[in-house]
């Protein structure tokens, strides 16, 4: 047909002295005409890009060398035309296609389209040859625009097919100018409405980033049949407008129209992402209808998106009705699991695959890997690095950025290094991701320079990789440099996004700086963005991590006015705040809003709640949370044995280890300080000495400065004071303010002043304006009768501006909170709460109570210390909760419980017939009718 296609511009992106097809000259001596020709085996070592054919009639005639072995384009011009005069030779195909490949040879593409003329006009070859030719391994594919060009000049008739192919290289090299020329000439020809064309001219319009376009011509085509309905709702999924992909597979199901298997996958793989089940059910009951759910690209994708959908059970019953199952298809239930968080599972399906004859792919390996790394268990990671290395797979991008984060989690920077230089030497730098997953791996690490040379270096860099610079500034509290990187993003014509200034407001909160974070806050605002629940919950973070709770439970009011729902990252960050102040109260409603939104089966949720509830003094709901938990992580473990550890719990708390390891998951450092505090709160001097040395013995987990403290303190507590002062001199590290203050406690428990004395003056230069320390040694010199050592420590403290009283307690009621100080502050309640305890104190002495006046250390009357014990502070919140009516009484108090205190709660729980819950700085008391939960030991 003849065509006007504006394209007789379009120029080769080649040098004169280039091109694809040309390699290396051999310079030889000019060739004549009988030369045989060359075998194909000899073509190929001598030119990999050439095919060679071997025809028998060619061979025979002796009259077509190969191009290497001529010299230039002229001698190649004789020889075709000394072909000419051969009638028989001329019209050979193999012939054709022989002339056709050495003009692309010699940059001849004029000469080259009109052997292609004359081959095609006299039927020598067809249009799929001449695609076929032009697709050789090897090929450029601006050398087909090229001879399409020149095609075109000509007035050739192109086929359906040819013009598809040219549209297709058109699309993925968007050259859109081209691409509507053609467009145009098909229109006036009257060939646009060919569904293929059409189809092909949607992915080059949609490639171009002008989807609108492809929807216009899908609504304008005269005939809309299944093929362009199903190209174009996998159009609208690869371009990941996912619900809008949905619309249209609706509106195309309800014209009758059903979706081929590809588009099903892909719809499929759209309501994974939007987690849309109910969608995805519908579709999946459409696939079973049409006869496609046993096909093994919509099996594996059903698999995938109930997966994604956390539908865990669907998952599986479609993985075992898919018959002659692949690889893919067990990948897709290995990711499946592995993504929820069912680890176990995926290995006992990685066993059944091999069992059943079929070997794990680096995808497989990759599945379980991402699931180990998503849910904490990081040492597996590298466990599966190792399998992965030992079958002699080359790592993909995505286990190189997956294990990079498990370095990143673990700190352990040489790991890192050595992935670093894998990269380098397997020529992965040029990889965006692992560049950016580089930054991230050492600005985690604490290393800022080496992640700042990595940025320098790459050459492609996206929003992500200056956000992982900036984030490393900012946890380096260089917030002025990560400003100064702000403005650099934005002179390299990289708009900052959300998470750019979420990293920089959370930078902000974490150092106080609260009012420069809201600054930040209306600048996002100003740019026209729209802080989203990252940005709200980045600040609140920030509160919490700088303990201003109070601000944090602030900010949610905040971000409810603003119209934005916290999500379960929120409500994990809330509930620490809320274990930290404790507010069970507040807690509790967290745990109902996580409930109603499904948040409680998230792994982070969950161990935040288990956390909550064992800080906020309720053991038993904190373990009936964590019973509930099917996908266990090291987080979640370790949270619980801190609960029963910080009640008293120490049997308990091993007894949950040791299922722990049954489990298959490996102790970490904080599992031991959790452990040792259960032994260190409950006396167990065996157990405590078996954990302490098996930690490095068996995990290879180098003791801390926190594990020292549990075993001091442990053994202080018990009166084994000079075996503690041993430990004391073997620690590795020099002792802080920690271990010196357990001994400190212990030499009170046991009276040992000498040793008292000791650690105070260690802690009066590590702490001198802790006030605890010069109360520990005033009560320690009043119990001896020493007044004039106790006015000296008095006389310290004023001159450092201590106060000599120190002391809180606090009680929630009814959503209040009603603190209580040694400062006798006002309370409106206050004459009722003393008149209360008044009578109270009668009563429990009538039941054998006596005050411990040893608890005074004051040089007064026995009536005025009396007087004094019942104005500690614990006693009047007690009090005054059960003036409320409050049951059971939960108070925080700020120090140590004295010993008065702790035995008047006892009397006082077996006297009103109620459970009383006293937080203190070191642990959980449980009084429930006389007894305490720490069994007097504290």
């Amino acid at each position: 047909m003849e065509q006007t296609l504006s394209i007789s511009k379009f120029t080769s992106p080649y040098p004169n002295n280039f091109s694809p097809y040309r390699r290396n000259r051999k310079k030889c001596a000019p060739t004549i005409i009988s030369q045989a020709l060359q075998t194909s085996e000899s073509v190929l070592q001598a030119n990999p890009s050439t095919s060679s054919y071997v025809d028998n009639d060619l061979a025979t005639c002796h009259v077509l060398p190969d191009p290497i072995t001529s010299q230039s384009l002229s001698s190649l011009k004789q020889i075709h035309a000394q072909i000419l005069k051969l009638s028989n030779v001329a019209s050979s195909a193999v012939t054709m296609e022989k002339l056709i490949k050495m003009y692309l040879y010699f940059d001849s593409y004029q000469l080259a389209a009109a052997v292609c003329y004359m081959a095609l006009s006299s039927r020598a070859l067809s249009w799929d040859s001449v695609i076929a030719l032009l697709m050789e391994k090897g090929s450029n594919p601006y050398v087909h625009l090229l001879i399409f060009r020149e095609l075109h000049r000509l007035k050739i008739r192109f086929s359906v097919m040819f013009l598809v192919f040219t549209l297709k290289i058109c699309s993925e090299i968007c050259k859109l100018n081209l691409g509507l020329s053609i467009h145009a000439s098909l229109i006036k020809f009257g060939m646009a409405d060919e569904t293929y064309i059409m189809c092909s001219l949607m992915e080059l319009y949609a490639n171009c980033s002008i989807l609108d376009y492809s929807y216009r011509l899908f609504y304008e085509a005269p005939i809309k049949d299944p093929v362009l309905w199903n190209r174009l709702v996998a159009l609208y999924v690869d371009k990941e407008l996912l619900s809008e992909s949905l619309q249209l597979y609706n509106e195309m199901h309800y014209f009758g129209i059903t979706g081929d298997a590809i588009t099903i996958s892909k719809v499929l793989h759209a309501c994974g992402k939007i987690e849309a089940l109910r969608e995805g059910k519908a579709i999946h009951t459409q696939a079973v209808k049409s006869g496609l759910s046993c096909n093994h690209m919509v099996g594996s994708s059903l698999v995938t998106m109930y997966s994604k959908n956390f539908s865990i059970d669907n998952a599986r019953k479609v993985f075992e009705i898919i018959e002659n199952k692949t690889v893919v298809s067990w990948n897709a239930i290995v990711s499946s699991c592995s993504l929820n968080g069912f680890l176990k599972e995926a290995l006992e399906f990685l066993d059944r695959m091999v069992e059943s004859g079929l070997k794990p792919d680096l995808v497989t390996w990759n599945c379980i890997l991402s699931g180990y790394s998503r849910y904490g268990h990081d040492y597996k990671v590298f466990e599966v690095l190792r399998t992965i290395v030992g079958n002699r797979f080359r790592l993909s991008s995505s286990t190189i950025t997956c294990v990079l984060r498990s370095v990143s989690n673990l700190g352990l920077l040489r790991y890192g290094n050595e992935i670093h230089g894998y990269v380098v030497r397997h020529g992965f730098m040029g990889n965006v991701y692992i560049g950016t997953s580089l930054v991230d791996m050492y600005a985690k690490c604490g290393s800022l320079t080496s992640s700042q040379k990595v940025f320098d270096c790459m050459e492609n860099k996206n929003v992500h990789t200056w956000n992982s610079l900036i984030s490393g500034y900012v946890q380096e509290v260089q917030l002025n440099q990560a400003l100064v990187l702000i403005r650099k993003m934005k002179h390299k014509g990289f708009k900052p996004n959300l998470a750019t200034w979420n990293a920089l407001i959370s930078g902000y909160a974490v150092q106080g700086l609260s009012t420069q974070a809201l600054i930040l806050i209306r600048q996002i605002k100003s740019d026209s963005l729209k802080p989203n629940v990252v940005t709200w919950t980045s600040l609140i973070s920030g509160f919490c991590h700088k303990g201003e709770f109070g601000e944090a439970l602030y900010f949610v009011s905040e971000m409810l006015k603003e119209g934005i729902e916290p999500n379960s990252t929120t409500v994990s960050v809330l509930l620490r705040a809320s274990a930290a102040i404790p507010l069970l109260a507040k807690g509790m409603e967290l745990h109902c809003f996580a409930f109603r939104r499904a948040f409680d089966t998230d792994i982070y949720v969950a161990t935040a709640l288990v956390d909550m509830y064992s800080k906020s003094g309720s053991l038993r709901n904190a373990h009936r949370v964590f019973k509930r938990i099917s996908n266990k992580n090291l987080a979640s473990w370790n949270a619980m044995i801190m609960g029963f550890a910080s009640h008293g719990h120490g049997k308990e708390s091993i007894r949950l280890f040791e299922e722990m390891l049954k489990s298959g998951l490996l102790p970490d450092a904080v599992t031991y300080t959790a452990l040792l505090s259960g032994c260190r709160h409950s006396g167990l001097i065996d157990e405590g000495w078996k954990y302490f040395d098996q930690m490095q013995k068996l995990y290879n987990i180098l003791p801390t400065v926190e594990h020292y403290t549990c075993m001091i303190d442990l053994l202080a507590k018990t009166g084994y004071l000079d075996e503690a002062m041993d430990l004391i001199e073997k620690m590795p590290m020099e002792p802080d303010a920690s271990v010196w203050g357990a001994i400190l406690t212990g030499s009170k428990i046991h009276n040992n002043l000498e040793l008292a004395e000791t650690a105070a003056e260690k802690l009066y230069r590590l702490e001198p304006y802790n006030p605890a320390i010069y109360l520990t040694m005033i009560s320690l010199y009043a119990k001896e009768n020493r007044w004039e050592d106790v006015e000296d420590v008095k006389v310290a403290m004023n001159a450092l501006g201590l106060k000599s009283r120190f002391g809180w307690s606090w009680i929630a009621i009814n959503k209040k909170v009603h603190t209580f100080d040694v400062e006798q502050s006002t309370h409106p309640d206050m004459g009722e709460i003393h008149y209360q305890l008044y009578w109270l104190v009668c009563d429990m002495k009538k039941m054998g109570y006596v005050p411990d006046m040893s608890c005074v250390s004051q040089n007064v009357k026995s009536e005025e210390k009396e007087q004094l014990l019942m104005g500690h502070t614990e006693k009047l919140a007690i009090t005054y909760g059960l003036i409320c009516n409050t049951r059971p009484i939960r108070v925080v108090k700020g120090t140590r419980v004295c010993n008065d205190c702790h035995t008047w709660a006892k009397y006082l729980s077996r006297m009103c017939d109620c459970e009383i819950y006293i937080r203190d700085s070191v642990r959980f008391h449980r009084f429930v009718k006389g007894k305490c939960s720490c069994n007097d030991y504290w």
